[in-house]
């Protein structure tokens, strides 16, 4: 009988580096880095992804953590949020069910495919946004490279303080 556990995806050495937990022992030296970048406005987003795009693309750029190697998965957030604002739109403005008359002429109350395309949408869009460190809880694993460079002696200083 083979016994399946659960094993972690292996986090990137430069989220390891921030949130310090790298260990050079661990660490991959063949890893490759690349430059944050904002990549180019993809054409075949609608207005609403695009937009989106351009937010998120500038946001991400100065967390540091978007690169020419994250666009596609960037073009699939922003496609999967502006189905689900437009799905929502739709829920908002005909209610979450339908009425739909049979061939016999009985009514039926069904709910509207919207909801469902708005639902998927929304999982796809959350599990992106951590990926990419935007929810809460993904962003507090992470600290600012800029914080740590100011400060790299302040965990040592907070072991000996007892402030831990």
């Amino acid at each position: 009988m083979i016994i399946f556990e659960y094993m972690p995806s292996r986090l990137p050495t430069e989220i390891k580096k921030q949130r310090g937990t790298l260990r050079n022992d661990r660490a991959n030296p063949n890893e490759p880095v690349l430059p944050s970048v904002v990549p180019a406005v993809p054409t075949w987003l609608s207005e609403d992804g695009q937009k989106t795009f351009l937010e998120l693309g500038e946001l991400l750029h100065d967390m540091s953590v978007l690169t020419n190697a994250d666009a596609l998965a960037l073009e699939l957030l922003c496609d999967a949020y502006s189905e689900y604002k437009a799905a929502k739109q739709v829920v908002n403005e005909l209610g979450v069910t339908d009425v739909q008359i049979s061939r016999e002429g009985n009514a039926k109350t069904v709910i509207r495919p919207e909801v469902q395309i708005a639902n998927q949408s929304f999982v796809r869009v959350f599990q992106l946004l951590k990926e990419f460190g935007l929810t809460p809880s993904s962003r507090a694993k992470v600290n600012s490279i800029e914080k740590q460079s100011q400060t790299p002696d302040i965990k040592i200083e907070n072991f000996f303080n007892n402030d831990e």
